[in-house]
């Protein structure tokens, strides 16, 4: 019997599921989430009439929302046919690479699990990795993922099948993120906060004064501790101008030391 999870998702059964999947399942689509944050609120609110069977994060978390043979709410006349991937960002941004690398390692997983086809379909009779927008006005007539998305899919392919030149570096988990400081707002400020408790020590959610509250606002306190952190001379990454600000620099400082640590956010 073929598996309804994949083993290193996050489990999180949503509402918005009916019927079954026809199997075996035809292959992947991976659609952009056009926002950020996790989609269990949305697709576990009956009135948003959608869903999909996995969520993937910027930084290369899975949640699961729908078990792999029952249907979710996200290609509308494909949805029994195709397993469904939500993807953070947006149609005007491209994948993160960890994005790229843990798609790929989905694909090769539903190769082998499923029996997917190692090609690209451009057509909702065809099999492997698809896209939302070639299933037209049946499939809800929509432009997802867009077309950078559209064109990453050959990449993917190709790291599925064992192409190692493409193999992220995960150090690297963070290159391309905007430049944040103080003023700044949203998902990525929350990520960076995050990292920051973690390699100061400071994750406890209570008890802690110096914990910085992941709360998405760059604020005073977290300029500090970014200054903080380019100033910390770590076993993995030296010294870096202290500026407060949040820039390509500083994001490779925080993900070399995360690896280093073995964390992850």
């Amino acid at each position: 019997m073929a598996a309804t999870l994949y083993p290193p998702a996050r489990l999180r059964p949503v509402r918005n599921t009916s019927g079954t999947m026809v199997q075996p399942t035809r292959g992947l689509i991976a659609h952009v989430q056009v926002g950020t944050g996790s989609l269990f609120s949305w697709f576990d609110n009956s009135s948003s009439q959608v869903s999909s069977h996995l969520w993937l994060s910027r930084t290369g978390n899975f949640e699961q929302y729908v078990p792999f043979n029952r249907r979710a709410w996200a290609e509308a006349a494909g949805n029994p046919y195709w397993i469904s991937c939500e993807c953070e960002g947006f149609e005007t941004e491209d994948y993160t690479d960890v994005q790229v690398a843990r798609l790929a390692e989905l694909f090769r997983w539903g190769m082998n699990e499923f029996g997917w086809k190692a090609e690209i379909a451009d057509s909702p009779n065809g099999y492997g990795l698809g896209t939302h927008r070639m299933g037209g006005a049946a499939w809800g007539g929509h432009s997802c993922p867009g077309d950078i998305r559209a064109n990453r899919r050959s990449d993917i392919l190709s790291l599925s099948l064992g192409n190692n030149a493409l193999t992220l570096d995960p150090r690297d988990r963070y290159a391309g993120r905007p430049t944040l400081r103080e003023g700044a707002r949203g998902a990525d400020v929350v990520e960076l906060q995050n990292a920051l408790n973690i390699i100061f020590g400071h994750e406890s959610p209570t008890g802690d004064p110096n914990r910085i509250t992941p709360d998405g606002a760059f604020g005073q306190r977290t300029t500090a501790r970014v200054a903080s952190l380019q100033r910390y001379a770590s076993s993995w990454f030296g010294r870096i101008p202290d500026d407060g600000v949040c820039g390509p620099g500083t994001w490779k400082k925080i993900g070399w030391i995360l690896t280093g640590m073995n964390r992850t956010i």
